[in-house]
């Protein structure tokens, strides 16, 4: 009995094993084999649960730092999306919405690189290894190891199933001095990443990527620091320590990790241009990280392509072009997985091959023999001490190793934070002895085929000088593998090799496109930089949208033409989030090209430039396109624009803001447009906004709505004579708090006017410390005077000693001797200028916009007002006057106003000197606006009745003090002939002037926007229900992402409600069909309702009546109708 029970026991644990280790009733070889085309999305999800499994089990069993998680990123730079994988695959078996998509349809089953490489084994155990014999009668044995990060076809997995031999992704380098990437993060580290988490880094950034110098987390550029090639890059870094598939130890002291020892930098480039827009570029960097030279090294790619979409992999047809270095690849019958789209076609190029600088040879026929990328040599002696010594770094000014030193200074092959100068060795393709693209196959997609068959792989599709012609004649599922080589990789060298993925509209379109990769690749990936992208707002209103933007992109550098060639903005408006609707403007061989910009009311374009020489269509046409871009019409530039062009209450419009240069005629660089990239994600529908691009639903606002206003009085002057204009204008009235208040302050510094903007509110940010490195205050130009740094429980740290704060920046620098720690919670309180030292003094706008607002200046020049000079309205005098500065002289013009106060006797006399008797009826006052008024003395030339008496005619000299040198302005009044009228007592002659701003301040108040119920009981009778009637569908109703074709959910929306109101919708019999609970902001007064009962059935078509009460008891009643 005993002996049954253990037996029952010892089975009872083997099935407990067995069912963990192969869970969902699934067999061992399930797993082994992987992935298969057939499987359902069920199957794809149980398969990589329990791959992510046994991946996150070997992380935390390894207790090693070094590895890091698996990782994803959905990279759009341009037309293309997909998904990647920081084991290498750039898209992934069963991915059905990011699979390599273009307008619409996927591409791409799975591709990615693979190394191979010939390696001396210590047994013959494995099938794959092959004896050399040498002279003596010695057998040595070899084989063929294939290293890779591929999933297809169940990738690289152990014998017994428990462990994958792919690529591992990198946190670090060995001993942990250089971040990879995030550990915490679930993404891939990509180049337009924003900091959603307050930490002062972009969110899938490592904190090790912080630049003592620049003062920042910057992007560890391939050829600069803190710049990226392209409009998107990300980049990651695995090796292959894993595959254990062969008896060979790369390393001599660590038998722990396997493979061939290589690490590989993996770098992806994407340009929105629309040259590149339909390209995307893999660039990959392999080490030999071991201690054994490597030889007979094969680089390639591995690939399967799915043209229409991942249920049409059946029947592509491809070709190899050997002139292009590129396979493509194309639908047989142009029907793809959506109805009514055909397939574009599909290019896969070889650009760069990795480089044999010891063989005696002139590979790549360049003049050079065996130059190289790792020798410190500037072999092509394109180095420019004028343009190039600017350090280790790449970025000149910041004083780093090698800056001005006169010698170039390559950059750190372990240090991707030290790219190296330009020119010389990693950053010039030049430097590089290219082997070229030595074979080309296309198998059949099958088990055969698995990458993990290495030497069958090898023998049968990786031989030197074979290439294949593809398959244009027979359809069906085809892989592309290309290869590079064999070269020798000596330990501790790296070499590079490069591919472009590109999509085309037919076979030409795909062509230009395969041409226009090569042209980046041999510009050394420096292709046309635009500007940076503007930072945009919107602001939803009632059947209208505002947006703004700032400057940032204006002082924008191009280090292609190396000149600050910012042109203008252009503004493009779409319902589909990839503006693919708005690019109907065609090339010369009728490929879409160009998009079309929003247009404005009146049916201009929404494009505003520089005045400047550069307008029209360009000088430059675009490579092989025939098409010229347009720069503009010297509009002049704006930074708000209100789209009232039939925008529609209730319909999602996403929106662009793009900056473009104007390229260059000499150097024929065409404009370039900055990206606007709107992504979705596909697991959620969610929209992921770039900082120019935004998604927006205009709306009518609250029935209760009162808008924001500036207090009265209004800007008020409080110091200074200034009399120029100051507007302020809100145009985002739901970013106004109550009672906010802001200084207004001119200064003159060295001879500069400028004015500044003070937020009198105190802003609190909560921080927590980096010691030694800068934190990222909210807000930048920082009022020192107001700033103050605490500790959660309120002490005090001392400038200087704790910190020291740059004010302009905004950034404080946690100093390593005081007394913050590392991760402690401070609060910052201080003040800020939301617009410092602006010289935008002619009503320009341009100035940074704040709160929702924004401030234009129009300065004076000194002189005299004359439309202002006069007298009182209540007086009857027809005197005429001359007023002017004393003697014409330009220098007694003084900035002030006055008065000149009648009385019916005697009232003040004469000032000069020796002339006293002479008297007059009037006093002269100065009144000059802010200032207390104060009573002037002033000297009368007696030239007309020598009567004692001032008389018309006679000179008034008007003294600002007691000194008879204090000399302003004079004036003389005249009679008319004949029939003169005297000014009486009581009259007032003005004298007003025009004075520019110099020390003077003004503040103003705001109040925010807010409900008033009395305001909502005049308009609940506005309530209306749009569309009324509908009919079947309505324009407002939103598209289905992540299947464009498909309709989205039914819907129709009340407008004008209260900000909170319940709505009842009845049948015309009475019969309640559903209640409704609108809860929304004040600028929000729309409710949808996707035309459903309470009971969740579709409604009836027919007329409804609704009824509308508010929380504050108003109510409203009104009816529509429904025709489905």
């Amino acid at each position: 009995m005993k002996i049954f029970k253990t037996i029952i026991i010892f089975l009872s644990l083997v099935i407990t094993f067995a069912s963990s280790q192969w869970p969902f009733q699934k067999d061992k070889n399930w797993y082994i084999e992987g992935p298969k085309k057939d499987w359902s999305e069920r199957d794809h999800l149980r398969y990589n649960r329990w791959k992510n499994k046994i991946e996150a089990n070997r992380i935390a069993d390894s207790h090693d730092d070094q590895l890091l998680r698996i990782q994803k990123a959905i990279i759009n730079g341009n037309k293309i999306t997909t998904e990647i994988w920081n084991y290498g695959s750039i898209s992934s078996p069963g991915n059905r919405v990011t699979d390599i998509i273009w307008e619409g349809l996927g591409y791409g089953y799975e591709f990615g690189p693979f190394i191979c490489a010939e390696v001396q084994v210590n047994s013959s155990k494995h099938n794959d290894s092959y004896p050399k014999v040498d002279s003596n009668g010695d057998t040595t044995w070899y084989a063929r190891v294939i290293s890779d990060g591929l999933s297809s076809l169940g990738g690289e997995v152990s014998p017994d199933g428990t462990e994958f031999y792919g690529w591992k992704p990198l946190a670090w380098n060995d001993d942990l001095s250089v971040p990879y990437a995030d550990p915490i993060s679930e993404n891939i580290p990509t180049s337009n990443d924003l900091d959603r988490d307050g930490d002062g880094k972009p969110d899938s950034w490592p904190f090790g990527w912080y630049n003592e110098n620049l003062k920042d987390y910057v992007w560890p550029g391939a050829l600069r620091q803190g710049a990226s090639n392209s409009d998107l890059e990300t980049f990651f870094v695995v090796d292959d320590r894993n595959n254990k598939e062969f008896d060979y130890y790369p390393f001599l002291n660590d038998t722990t990790k396997k493979g061939l020892g290589i690490e590989i930098e993996c770098r992806y480039y994407q340009w929105a241009n629309p040259l590149a827009e339909d390209i995307i570029f893999l660039i990959y960097k392999v080490t030999n990280k071991s201690d054994k030279d490597l030889n007979e090294v094969i680089f390639g790619m591995w690939g399967d392509p799915h043209i229409g979409g991942p249920s049409n992999w059946q029947d592509d047809l491809s070709y190899f072009d050997k002139d292009l270095n590129m396979v493509y690849c194309w639908d047989e019958d142009n029907v793809s997985d959506v109805v009514g789209s055909v397939p574009g076609f599909f290019g896969y190029k070889f650009l760069e091959s990795p480089g044999q600088p010891y063989d005696f040879i002139d590979n790549d026929n360049d003049g050079m023999i065996d130059e190289s990328q790792d020798n410190g040599i500037d072999d092509d002696n394109d180095w420019d001490i004028e343009k190039h010594d600017v350090g280790i770094d790449g970025v000149p000014n910041t004083g780093d190793e090698g800056e001005d030193d006169g010698l170039p200074t390559p950059g750190d092959p372990f240090d991707i934070r030290k790219p190296g100068e330009p020119n010389i060795d990693w950053t010039d393709l030049d430097e590089s002895d290219m082997v070229g693209l030595t074979g080309f196959a296309s198998p059949p997609f099958t088990s055969q085929n698995r990458i993990s068959n290495d030497q069958f792989i090898f023998e049968n599709h990786l031989t030197p000088g074979v290439f294949d012609s593809a398959n244009a004649v027979q359809a069906g599922d085809y892989i592309f593998i290309y290869s590079s080589g064999p070269i020798n990789l000596p330990a501790k060298e790296a070499r590079r090799f490069s591919i472009a993925l590109v999509v085309g509209q037919d076979y030409d379109d795909l062509t230009l496109n395969a041409v226009t990769a090569q042209d980046i690749y041999e510009k050394n990936y420096q292709f046309a930089k635009p500007p940076e992208k503007p930072n945009v707002s919107a602001v939803p209103g009632d059947e209208k949208v505002t947006l703004y933007w700032d400057d940032v992109a204006e002082s924008s550098y191009d280090p292609i033409t190396e000149t600050y060639d910012f042109e203008g903005y252009v503004l493009y408006r779409s319902t589909d989030p990839s503006f693919l609707d708005q690019q109907t403007i065609t090339d010369a061989n009728g490929s879409k090209f160009l998009f079309e910009p929003l247009k404005t009311i009146d049916g201009a374009s929404a494009r505003f430039d520089l005045v400047n020489d550069y307008f029209g269509l360009s000088e430059i046409e675009f490579s092989g396109r025939g098409i010229k871009y347009n720069m503009g019409d010297n509009t002049g530039l704006r930074h708000v624009f209100i789209d009232s062009n039939n925008v529609v209450n209730g319909q999602k419009y996403y929106y662009a803001v793009v900056s473009y240069d104007h390229g260059d005629v000499e150097l024929k660089v065409p404009p370039a447009e900055c990206s606007k990239t709107i992504t979705v994600n596909p697991e959620t529908n969610e929209i992921i906004l770039d900082v120019n691009t935004i998604a927006i639903v205009p709306e009518a606002p609250a029935a209760g709505y009162v808008v924001s206003t500036i207090l009265e009085p209004g800007v008020k002057q409080i110091q200074g004579r200034g009399t120029g204009e100051i507007v302020v204008d809100i145009i985002d009235h739901s970013a106004q708090e109550e009672e906010n208040s802001y200084e207004i302050s001119f200064s003159n510094t060295n001879q500069q006017l400028s004015y500044s903007v003070l937020d009198l509110k105190e802003v609190k940010d909560s921080l927590v410390a980096r010691v030694g490195k800068y934190s990222k205050l909210k807000n930048k130009n920082v009022d020192t005077t107001s700033f103050s740094l605490v500790s959660s429980n309120g002490n005090t740290f001392t400038p200087g000693i704790d910190y020291n704060l740059l004010a302009e920046d905004g950034q404080i620098l946690i100093l390593e001797t005081g007394l913050i720690t590392e991760d402690q919670s401070v609060i910052a309180s201080y003040q800020y200028f939301p617009v410092l030292n602006s010289i935008k003094l002619a009503a320009q706008e341009g100035n940074p916009i704040f709160d929702g607002m924004t401030i234009t200046v129009n300065n004076n020049t000194l002189g005299l007002d004359n439309d202002m000079i006069g007298w009182n309205e209540s007086s009857s005098t027809n005197w005429t006057w001359i007023v002017k500065p004393f003697n014409n002289i330009p220098d007694k013009k003084y900035p002030a106003d006055y008065e000149i106060r009648w009385f019916s006797s005697i009232a003040d006399s004469n000032y000069r000197s020796g002339f006293e008797y002479v008297k007059a009826n009037f006093e002269v006052w100065e009144t000059t606006r802010g200032m207390t008024p104060m009573r002037l003395p002033f000297i009368i030339i007696e030239n007309i009745n020598l009567d004692s008496l001032w008389n018309p005619g006679e000179r008034i000299i008007i003294l600002q003090d007691s000194s008879n040198a204090s000399t302003s302005w004079e004036l003389t009044f005249l009679e008319p002939s004949p029939d003169p009228i005297a000014p009486k007592g009581g009259d007032i002659f003005s004298i007003f002037s025009n004075r520019p701003f110099s020390d003077d301040k003004f503040n103003f108040t705001t109040s925010a926007s807010k409900e008033d119920k009395n305001v909502e009981r005049e308009n609940m009778n506005n309530i209306y229900v749009v569309p009324n009637p509908y009919v079947v569908s309505s324009n407002i109703e939103p598209l289905d992402l992540q299947n464009p074709q498909d309709r989205g959910p039914r819907k129709v929306y009340f407008a004008n409600l209260p900000s909170s109101c319940t709505i009842k919708i009845y049948t015309i019999a009475g019969d309640l069909v559903e209640t409704l609970q609108h809860r929304g902001g004040i600028e929000n007064g729309i409710k949808y309702w996707d035309l459903t009962t309470s009971d969740n059935f579709p409604v009836s078509f027919g007329v409804y009546i609704f009824h509308v009460e508010s929380e504050n008891g108003n109510e409203a009643v009104g009816r529509f109708a429904l025709i489905k």
